[in-house]
């Protein structure tokens, strides 16, 4: 799924950064978003503590992250017949297309789906809500099977990468026939976590060998550019206004993406850290001034910069410019 700060391009250079500290240990990312970094760094031996605010994104998480072998079946085995997740996603794709909120919000009034795609996948969003209103799948099976709802929606939406806006036209990929497959999980052996909490509650209230931190890092509300994912994780019919079909009752702003409490929040965050390492990855045009944040990570212990891109990273005692700023922190 495409997400706003998404560090898909730069995983070699953060586990390069990584690495200079630790070979393993418990890696924590508060602000995990769909789990892209804690994803690469299970599967380059870390044990992974993750987290969100957003539940759509925990969903992820979980199905990346906290997942370490095939899916688990459960009662769809007994009542449906399916034993793995390959029978799942064909039953699902041989469900019958429903009309419903998503097409009419969605696809009719506002052209983020095809009319077409938006009825199986409304099909599919029925089916896997009644299941666990029903009690025939668990939290996390329920977890695992909407994020790849999600993920597979986002291949055939009309938008440019969030849902705060549509396309005028269909674009190619949203002429695309949806088709719904189940995530697979990166196998693994150490016991990983996500937690659907506050960053600031799970650093103070949990600790690590590497706390990495990539906060938000412009005024973005993530929770109404992905409002469309968030209610159908949350299994939420909206009522929807605009162009955007948010509605009222999308959440709130993070301390993060407010100018006057980002400092303070991250000075508490920092405050309260459990780890040895701190790998603070930022942008210069953030809305916490980097000297504001050298001043703060300074205090922790021994300060560290790097500057990278897509292809590796530097020191700072080269002067090739990038956008992608690093500090680590050890003590």
């Amino acid at each position: 799924m495409r997400y706003l700060g998404s560090k898909t391009l730069l995983l070699e250079s953060i586990l390069n950064i990584t690495r200079s500290y630790s070979e393993g240990g418990v890696f924590c990312d508060p602000f995990g978003g769909i789990g892209t970094v804690g994803s690469y760094m299970k599967k380059n031996g870390y044990q992974i503590l993750s987290g969100d605010i957003l539940y759509f994104a925990h969903c992820f998480q979980v199905a990346l992250i906290v997942q370490n072998q095939a899916f688990s079946c459960g009662n769809l085995k007994k009542e449906y017949g399916i034993s793995s997740g390959k029978e799942l996603s064909e039953y699902l794709n041989r469900l019958k297309p429903k009309d419903g909120w998503l097409v009419q919000e969605y696809a009719r009034e506002r052209l983020f789906l095809t009319i077409e795609n938006a009825a199986c996948i409304q099909a599919c969003i029925d089916c896997i809500w009644e299941w666990k209103n029903t009690h025939i799948i668990d939290e996390e099976q329920y977890n695992v099977m909407i994020a790849s709802l999600i993920h597979c929606m986002d291949k055939v939406a009309n938008t440019a990468g969030t849902y705060y806006a549509y396309l005028k036209h269909y674009y190619r990929k949203a002429l695309c026939k949806f088709q719904y497959q189940l995530l697979e999980p990166i196998v693994g052996t150490e016991k990983n976590r996500a937690l659907l909490m506050d960053a600031g509650e799970l650093v103070r209230t949990n600790q690590c060998d590497i706390l990495y931190l990539d906060p938000p890092y412009n005024a973005r509300n993530y929770g109404r550019y992905y409002h469309l994912p968030q209610n159908i994780a949350m299994q939420r019919i909206p009522k929807p206004a605009g162009k955007s079909g948010m509605d009222a009752s999308q959440s709130g702003m993070s301390d993060y993406n407010q100018k006057e409490k980002a400092v303070d929040a991250f000075k508490q965050l920092i405050a309260n850290a459990r780890t040895g390492c701190i790998i603070f990855h930022y942008t210069d045009k953030g809305l916490i001034d980097m000297e504001d944040a050298r001043e703060i990570l300074r205090k922790k212990g021994d300060l560290e910069e790097f500057y990278f891109d897509c292809k590796g990273y530097h020191t700072t005692n080269r002067s090739k410019p990038s956008q992608h700023h690093v500090m680590k922190v050890t003590f």
